[in-house]
This record gives C-alpha cells, sequence and structure tokens, in this order.
C-alpha cells in the first residue's frame, strides 16, 4: 500500500492535516473493529486502515521539511440532556433536576478499542506469512498470516477500555433553570457535576428542550393556542359566564347564544416576536339532555307561556303580532 493508497484508505485528500488523518482513522477504527463489526471483511478492513495510518505517518516523517503538527486542544464535548417540558411551563417557567451518565470515546485508543501504535506479528515473526502445519515440514507451503493478514504488524486490544472504546459510566447531576417562553429544540448551556471515574468535575452540558403534547390544548408556531370546551346549553342560551381552561390558568368568559367561537386576548404561549403573548381560541360546544326529565319538561312550558304571553316585551309583542296575522289568515280562509 503506498501512500496515495493510504489516504484513499481513510477517504482524505494528500493535502489533509495531522488532525484531520487522526479523526479519520478513529472513525474508521470505531466502525470497523471485530468486536463491533459483525462483518467477515472486518477484521481484514482494520488492517487496511491501521496500514493506511502507518503509511501516512511515515510518509510525514519522511519529507523535507516535516514539522511535528501539535494537537491543538479542545475542550471536553458536551452531553446533550432532553427536557420534557408542559405548556403551563413554557408561559411560567420551571427549574429542573437532572441527572444521567457520561460514557465518553477512551482517551488512549480514541474510541477505537486498539492500541494507537501497532506491534510486530507474534504469529510470523513479522514476515506476514507462515508455513503450512503438514505431516511432512519439508513440503510445507508458506501461506498468508492470518492472524495480521499479511501485513505482518497487528494491533492490540486497548488495556485501558479493555477493547470497548469507551471510558466507564460517570453520573452527572445539575439544576437546570428554563426560562419563559422556551421553545421546542431550544438549546440551553449548563454545568454539570461529575461523580465517580478518574475525572471528577465539571461537565458540559447541552439541555435541548422539548414540549409535551397536552390532554386538551392545541398551539400553533405563533403562540396561539386552540381548546374545545363542552358547555351547559341551558347556560349557553342563557349568555352564563363560565370558566374555560387557558395555559394561564381559567379565565371568565361570558357565553354568547348563537356563538360558539372566542377569542381570549393574550391568554396563550409568549412566543410573538416581541415577546408579547399570543391569544387563545375557545370553541364551545353546548350540551342538552337527549330526553328532558319532567321537571324540565315543566319548566320549558313556563318559559314558552311567559315568553309568548309577556306583552311589552319585543318577544311578546313579536308573538303577539305574529297571532293576529295568523288568525287573519285562518279568516279568509274560512
Amino acid at each position: 500500500m503506498n501512500v496515495d493508497d493510504s489516504y484513499h484508505e481513510l477517504g482524505l485528500a494528500p493535502d489533509s492535516t495531522d488532525a484531520e488523518v487522526k479523526a479519520a482513522w478513529r472513525r474508521l477504527a470505531a466502525r470497523w473493529h471485530p468486536d463491533r463489526n459483525n462483518s467477515p471483511h472486518a477484521l481484514r478492513k482494520i488492517q487496511r486502515i491501521n496500514r493506511a495510518l502507518e503509511e501516512i505517518r511515515r510518509a510525514r516523517e519522511e519529507a523535507p521539511g516535516a514539522v511535528e503538527e501539535e494537537e491543538e486542544s479542545s475542550p471536553e464535548p458536551g452531553v446533550e440532556h432532553t427536557v420534557s417540558i408542559t405548556l403551563e411551563e413554557v408561559v411560567t417557567g420551571c427549574t429542573r433536576e437532572l441527572q444521567g451518565k457520561v460514557v465518553q470515546d477512551c482517551a488512549e485508543c480514541a474510541g477505537s478499542g486498539l492500541q494507537p501504535q501497532a506491534t510486530r506479528c507474534s504469529e510470523c515473526a513479522g514476515s506476514g506469512q507462515v508455513r503450512q502445519r503438514l505431516w511432512f515440514a519439508w513440503i510445507a507451503a508458506a501461506v498468508t498470516c492470518s492472524t495480521c493478514q499479511g501485513q505482518g504488524v497487528t494491533r492490540k486490544a486497548c488495556a485501558s477500555c479493555a477493547a470497548t472504546g469507551k471510558t466507564a459510566a460517570r453520573k452527572y447531576r445539575c439544576r437546570v433553570q428554563i426560562p419563559a417562553g422556551a421553545r421546542a429544540g431550544d438549546l440551553l448551556d449548563a454545568k454539570a457535576r461529575v461523580t465517580g471515574g478518574q475525572r471528577a468535575g465539571e461537565q458540559a452540558l447541552r439541555v435541548r428542550v422539548e414540549l409535551q403534547n397536552h390532554a386538551f390544548f392545541a398551539f400553533e408556531a405563533d403562540g396561539s393556542v386552540k381548546c374545545e370546551v363542552p358547555v351547559d346549553g341551558f347556560a349557553w342560551m342563557a349568555n352564563r359566564w363560565i370558566e374555560v381552561p387557558t395555559p394561564r390558568g381559567l379565565q371568565q368568559m361570558r357565553l354568547r347564544r348563537g356563538h360558539l367561537s372566542y377569542r381570549i386576548r393574550g391568554a396563550g404561549l409568549p412566543w410573538q416576536d416581541d415577546g408579547a403573548a399570543a391569544d387563545c381560541f375557545v370553541t364551545v360546544a353546548p350540551v342538552f339532555p337527549e330526553v328532558f326529565s319532567l321537571q324540565q319538561e315543566a319548566a320549558v312550558d313556563r318559559l314558552i307561556a311567559t315568553n309568548s304571553g309577556a306583552a311589552g316585551t319585543a318577544a311578546g309583542d313579536r308573538m303577539a303580532a305574529w297571532k293576529r296575522v295568523l288568525e287573519s289568515w285562518q279568516d279568509r280562509l274560512g
């Protein structure tokens, strides 16, 4: 394998930096490690990956004027933790206690589970070939070493992580403040206290917000909220005041006979561009009994009587006028 083939094996261009070479090797080694990949080609592939890394390193060390590139130190990567909040908590904000476990790539093997430096294959003594074990040793043919696949070098399992490529799990805990007006997908930065393992201390935490489905509220991207509320049909007919739910709690709303849709301004979620709260839209469903009871029948009869005979009222005068027109029509027919 020449150096050009080596770059191709790692999926890199010849002008890639040392950091890019190392990152590509980590990624491919973690993917093709035989302990993680059941493919029959995994062993052969991991050996080609390792051989490519060695070839690139050798070529760079031998290049005229080669200077060892210092690897930039990067901060410990953040751990993402998802927090699910309610619509009511979007309005008020909330505080949550978070806890979990941190499992990261082993620093010694960069997550591959193999030692970074290759060693001479003990099976073939570095030659890449072994003699077949036959009854007659003088006619035994040389074959490719199955341990190193003819490369002459192998990588032993990483002792630091027992070839898992991962560190021992460490527990973290922190308290995070979710501000009012949080939206689904928002990311909050926090610091968690980590215990256990060899690196106790602080851990960068990225808190992702998600919204819970609500039992009766539906919401839009602008923060407007919708709900449907069953109401007493007689209260609806009588234009009574009722209490309806909003994400900000129960609010008084007056029913209007003949109207089914209502708007409560500023009772939605604070997702407007200026931070103001959107509106809450309420749809009422008047509920009447399927069969009237005797008391209800009597009450309806009294209402009819008082409505029809209430002279001097709009309803009474209209009914009286209609009665006179109807009587006149009957007389003409007779």
